[in-house]
């Protein structure tokens, strides 16, 4: 090929090009973008942004009860109510409790030395609260280690009034005080003495000697100016409720001076003997025999082992499903449905009182977390639940249970002032509620019958 003509092919091409370019015009171009786009659309991954699960929050909170020695029946059954609580708002049946909670579970061994110890270990394994400790003797030192320790410190069933006398910043008591557990004992006796036509001329006093009888059996007294001005006290005795074996000496007295009503305060072995010994020496009040301070004569084994000489016994009592028959208290059926079915029988003042407590703690602590408490700086947190206490109001019918609600706004010396008693008699071998009238479904048995007068 000649250079001309090797000119002519190149210049022939570079023409030919420029024909093919400008004759697909514009469109071509758009129709490349289009391809180019959706191709990327349809290869291209954009990342889904969400929100990871929320860290579940899990509160150590310590429970210091007697599970050995000679409280243990008690501790046991507090250790029930308590541990149905944890059951309930781990389960999520409180929409305004939103962590949950594990128990570390400490045995005073119903001993003062041993409780002050278990409280601090309780302590060293980092709980944010304790519940206890049921014994007024064992509480009252335990929640002063507390206060010393800044541990907060939540006293469902202890009574002693000097528990929450001290000014302790770091103690609250849901229950009533022993003082208010007297107080509404003879108020009740009033009630049903007034409605009966019955008079009340003599009264004796027993009581264990520890703080618990002391201040229960103080507070009976100073009421029974109020509401009997003309009542005499015929014969007081106290006793080592641990350590005694035989009451005939005392109710032999007790049969001498025969009142008209014995308050009583005691625990379960110490209650039953009485009875057991006012039947073999055939002596019964003229009245009523009424136990104070919701202890021995307010537990079922009072009832399992006495049977039927049991029956027209009154007794102090924080709770029974009695209750759950009035329209205040009917929605909580559910709780002692859930008892039954894990234990086989209903709930007793004791277990009843310990699920208020550790629910109201819960609330508590629930506080603390939404004012952006954090739990792993353990000082803080405690100091926060504690605020979190102080300012703690449940209205009464919102407390599980509880015929009274908890309100500490009003109460600088954490005692809470709602908290309230009322009075059972045991008929037919059942705890049946005979005051206040609001939830009392029978009326009492008064006087109750002596020996000889029983079918």
């Amino acid at each position: 090929m000649d250079r001309t003509a090797w000119i002519l092919g190149i210049v022939l091409l570079i023409v030919g090009l420029a024909i093919g370019y400008f004759a697909a015009g514009p469109g071509a171009a758009k129709t490349v973008t289009q391809t180019v786009t959706q191709t990327v659309t349809q290869t291209a991954t954009i990342p889904t942004v969400t929100t990871p699960p929320a860290k579940e929050i899990v509160v150590k909170v310590g429970v210091l009860l007697p599970l050995s020695g000679d409280s243990a029946l008690i501790g046991q059954e507090d250790l029930r109510g308590i541990q149905l609580a944890a059951l309930h708002i781990n389960q999520g049946k409180y929409e305004n409790i939103k962590f949950k909670i594990n128990l570390i579970v400490a045995d005073t061994q119903t001993r003062q030395d041993v409780g002050v110890t278990e409280l601090r270990r309780l302590d060293r394994e980092g709980v944010a609260a304790v519940l206890g400790a049921y014994n007024s003797a064992v509480t009252y030192p335990t929640a002063g280690e507390a206060e010393k320790i800044g541990l907060p410190y939540v006293d469902p069933e202890a009574i002693a009034d000097r528990i929450t006398a001290q000014g302790w910043k770091y103690v609250f008591r849901t229950c009533a005080n022993a003082s208010k557990y007297g107080y509404d004992a003879v108020w009740a006796l009033y009630d049903m003495a007034k409605a009966k036509g019955v008079q009340i001329k003599t009264v004796a006093y027993i009581y264990e000697n520890s703080d618990f009888g002391v201040f229960t059996i103080s507070g009976v007294n100073k009421t029974l100016r109020e509401f009997f001005p003309d009542a005499k006290v015929v014969y007081e005795e106290s006793y080592p409720a641990g350590q005694v074996t035989s009451m005939d000496d005392m109710v032999a007295k007790l049969k001498a001076a025969n009142p008209d009503v014995v308050f009583h305060v005691a625990y379960l072995n110490d209650a039953v003997l009485f009875v057991r010994t006012m039947k073999k020496l055939g002596w019964y009040p003229k009245v009523a025999y009424m136990g104070v301070g919701a202890a021995g004569q307010a537990r079922q084994e009072f009832i399992d082992q006495l049977g039927k000489d049991a029956d027209y016994v009154f007794t102090d009592t924080e709770w029974q499903p009695d209750f759950l028959t009035s329209k205040r208290l009917a929605k909580w059926a559910w709780i002692n449905e859930d008892f039954k079915r894990m234990y086989g029988r209903d709930m007793v003042g004791s277990s009843a009182l310990n699920y208020a407590g550790a629910y109201a703690l819960a609330v508590a602590i629930q506080k603390a977390l939404d004012s952006g408490a954090n739990p792993n700086d353990l000082v803080s947190f405690r100091r926060a639940i504690r605020d979190a206490l102080e300012s703690l109001k449940i209205p009464a019918g919102e407390l599980p249970l509880m015929p009274w609600g908890v309100d500490f706004t009003k109460a600088p010396n954490h005692q809470n002032p709602e908290a309230a008693v009322a009075t059972a008699q045991i008929l037919e071998g059942k705890f049946r509620i005979v005051w206040p009238l609001e939830f009392a479904p029978v009326e009492p048995v008064l006087p109750a019958p002596g020996w000889g007068s029983r079918s």
